[in-house]
């Protein structure tokens, strides 16, 4: 059998031996036990507490690496559990103690004058400032969020320049105007620019966000914007920086229109921010009236452009137009040239900032006539058919009167006498009229007095005393020696040919809260001036006037039949303190059995032309004509046979 393939004997197992002497000895730690470990590995011995022996390398074996002897733990001594729990109970109740003596120092004998240095703070609370619409709701004036851009000049300087290229491109400004502010020492708090729209601001903001630019911060300041630039400028006004009306309807109405401030108080820390649990209350505020005026933006625009037209061709100093509601009072319109634009209101001229048709007194000439003429019917001291006899001259008050035309001794009615406009017959008419009582129906008419339209500035014209002398009479009775407004005058013929009721002008619709609801509007009371029958009259006399050659010529509407006057008076110039250059004006009014608007155009110191029908009446009629059919007012004109003007 081959000797690979003879069967082995099975392994005997190992029986522990015990260490030789000379092993035993060359241990450090063998002395410690009596009992020697049993062999771990083969080769290794392992002691009961862990240390392993080593045998003698063999040869050819590398030698074998010294053992460590590992270190028993380190055990302190503690003291009892119940002497450590007073240990720390007695440190618990020192520290308690502390706190509650500082809390008594600081509210018990020290809080007056912490109180003092408290930091409270009070944000104001911005209510929305109301709108201003036309009748039609057309906004004329609104509000748009907007923002002041604000700068901390000690977040800033160090990049001053990098935020100077940002703010460039949004702001429109300079970098060289940017840097003074962002470097400014000794603040924290500067202003870049004001009236920032919401929109550009929010564009800044994120694009400082993404270059990681911080000390750029927003306060509230809304820009006051007018969509319809200088349509109902000089009726609406402007805003000034603070966003208080300056003029117009916004000075008048500033109160009603800015609301109530609210406020917000709050304890803060000292870097501004809100302490959670701290005081705070809140007095919310409230948003001011919208104002729905009785303004009509078409009639508006069409009556300043048309007015704006006849004050170039005409070469004037200015003009204005006004057109009423006759059964109401209401103001249609209400047009200046020269004007302006709401919107850039220091482009124009001061003069041209203002109203000249309620705050600029003028003497009304021949329209005054209609006046006088109601005065003397209602009064029964006069009727169209009254004849009077007219020389070419009347002597008064050491000067004369005479006509606008050269003429021998004439023979008219009281019709005639309005319809060719003769001062001397008018005078004539006006000395039989008691001088108190003449005086007493001009201040029914609303002269000498504001008629408190709701606009700033308005004048009260001047009109003499009772006690007027006999010239003053007879300058009056054709619209001399007497200053009226536009107003006062439109307003007075509206009411002499509204059936005698005198309507208070007005330009507020209605009023409408923050909440949406209608806020009442004082409204003065309307009144009766003239009889109805009187008014009838009147309206027959200004009728002839449209009859006349020169009326069926260049006065008469189309399509309606009319009344009107037209006036043409000496012009007081301050400047010199003399008549120099002509007012010329013309009054009308349609349909003319039930009137429902009158149009009033004047013209000062024009230099082409220097009567009403040159200057005043083409704008008059082409205001006329939009405004009756835009009221779907309908056309009336009929062929009629006038009525005799001479006996």
């Amino acid at each position: 059998m081959d000797e690979e393939h003879r069967p082995r004997p099975p392994a005997r197992p190992m029986s522990p031996r015990p260490l030789r002497p000379t092993d035993a000895a060359s241990h450090p730690r063998l002395n410690e036990t009596d009992h020697p470990s049993t062999l771990h590995e083969r080769g290794v011995r392992m002691l009961r507490d862990g240390t392993t022996l080593n045998p003698r390398p063999r040869v050819g074996q590398p030698p074998p690496i010294p053992l460590v002897p590992r270190r028993p733990p380190l055990r302190l001594p503690l003291a009892s559990a119940p002497r450590r729990l007073h240990v720390l109970l007695i440190a618990i109740a020192m520290a308690l103690s502390l706190c509650a003596g500082r809390l008594l120092q600081l509210q018990g004998f020290d809080s007056s004058s912490y109180k003092a240095d408290a930091l409270t703070r009070t944000l104001p609370l911005l209510p929305a400032r109301g709108e201003l619409t036309d009748r039609n709701g057309l906004v004329l004036a609104s509000t748009q969020p907007a923002v002041a851009v604000t700068a901390d000049p000690t977040l800033t300087a160090p990049r001053a320049a990098e935020f100077a290229s940002v703010l460039a491109g949004h702001l429109g400004m300079s970098e060289a105007e940017l840097m003074p502010p962002l470097t400014k020492t000794g603040t924290r708090f500067v202003y870049l620019k004001k009236k920032v729209p919401a929109l550009t601001y929010s564009a800044l903001a994120t694009d400082l966000a993404s270059r990681d630019l911080r000390g750029i911060f927003r306060e509230s300041d809304p820009i006051r914007t007018y969509p319809n630039g200088s349509v109902g400028a000089s009726v609406v006004g402007f805003v000034g920086a603070d966003g208080d009306g300056l003029a117009g309807l916004e000075r008048t109405l500033n109160a009603q229109l800015a609301g109530v401030e609210g406020k917000e108080t709050y304890e803060s820390a000292p870097n501004g921010s809100k302490i959670p649990l701290g005081q705070r209350s809140i007095t919310p505020a409230r948003n001011g009236l919208s104002f729905q005026l009785t303004l009509d933006s078409e009639v508006q625009w069409a009556a300043e452009r048309r007015l704006a037209e006849q004050v170039a061709k005409t070469r004037a100093d200015s003009g204005f137009a006004i057109v009423l509601d006759v059964k109401t009072g209401q103001v249609i319109a209400l047009a200046n040239a020269p004007s302006y634009d709401s919107s850039r209101p220091q482009a124009a001229r001061s003069e041209d900032r203002g109203n000249r048709a309620i705050s600029a007194p003028y003497e009304p000439g021949s329209v005054q006539k209609v006046l006088t003429a109601a005065a003397l019917i209602d009064s029964g001291t006069a009727n169209p058919s009254t004849r009077v006899i007219i020389p070419g001259r009347l002597a008064s008050g050491g000067r004369s009167i005479k006509d606008h035309f050269s003429h021998g001794v004439l023979r008219y009615t009281m019709r005639g006498v309005i319809a060719d406009s003769s001062n001397i017959g008018t005078a004539l008419l006006a000395r039989q009229l008691d001088k108190q009582r003449l005086h007493d129906y001009l201040v029914s008419f609303g002269l000498g007095s504001t008629t408190s339209l709701e606009l700033p500035g308005e004048s009260a014209g001047i009109i003499p005393k009772p006690d007027m002398t006999d010239s003053q009479r007879d300058q009056i009775s054709f619209g001399q020696a007497i200053a009226v407004t536009g107003i006062q005058e439109a307003a007075a013929v509206a009411s002499v040919v509204n059936g005698g009721i005198y309507n208070p002008p007005t330009l507020i619709k209605k009023a409408i809260d923050g909440e949406g609801n209608e806020v009442a509007v004082p409204r003065a009371p309307q009144r009766r001036v003239i009889s109805e029958k009187s008014s009838a009259e009147v309206r027959e006399l200004m009728q002839a006037v449209i009859d006349t050659e020169n009326g069926q010529r260049n006065l008469k509407l189309e399509r309606y039949s009319t009344g009107g006057k037209t006036g043409t008076a000496q012009r007081a110039d301050t400047s010199c303190r003399c008549y120099r250059g002509y007012v010329t004006s013309f009054a009308g009014f349609a349909p003319l059995d039930d009137p429902q608007i009158l149009t009033y155009v004047v013209i000062s110191n024009p230099r082409n032309g220097d009567t009403g029908t040159t200057t005043a009446v083409p704008a008059y009629r082409d205001i006329m004509t939009m405004a009756l059919p835009h009221y779907s007012v309908i056309p009336d004109a009929r062929r009629h046979k006038p009525l005799p003007t001479e006996w």
